[in-house]
């Protein structure tokens, strides 16, 4: 009975140990630019600073392919113009699902929050998206993304 006892309070006292994921300090930096242009509508700083040509998204039925920054920029113009028509106001993010960093390719899985222009929560409470980075120049952007939700929903 004690090692049952025993076995079970290691089981749970197991499952409450933190596993904070850590993040390179310049990927953070990136996602507070990110998180910040996207909140703000600002497709010129996604296009030119965040999203590298050519660009990849994996909807669960497509994946489409941006070759250029112009590409980049009317699919960004589009996907605002969606989330304005949805009365979108901001996105937060909760935390790090994931993230795993090979030289120069990082792929990491972000969670966040979408809220209306009144602050209550636009759709799920809880997104996720996964983002495949490339560092060029000593910088990393994003050169493809799975979105586990709607994006402009």
């Amino acid at each position: 009975m004690k090692r049952l006892l025993l076995i079970s309070f290691l089981f749970i006292g197991c499952q409450n140990i933190s596993t904070e994921i850590i993040v390179d300090p310049d990927v953070e930096d990136m996602y507070l630019r990110y998180n910040k242009a996207w909140s703000d509508g600002d497709f010129e700083t996604i296009t030119n600073e965040i999203y590298s040509a050519p660009f990849s998204l994996y909807l669960q039925d497509s994946t489409i392919i941006l070759n250029s920054s112009e590409d980049i920029r009317n699919f960004l113009i589009m996907t605002f113009n969606e989330l304005e028509s949805n009365n979108y106001g901001y996105s937060v993010r909760n935390s790090w699902e994931s993230y795993k960093i090979d030289d120069n390719l990082v792929i990491v899985e972000q969670n966040f929050t979408r809220f209306l222009k009144d602050s209550t929560i636009m759709g799920p409470e809880e997104r996720t998206a996964s983002y495949i980075l490339r560092k060029s120049k000593d910088k990393f952007k994003i050169s493809g993304m799975v979105p586990h939700t709607t994006i402009a929903e």
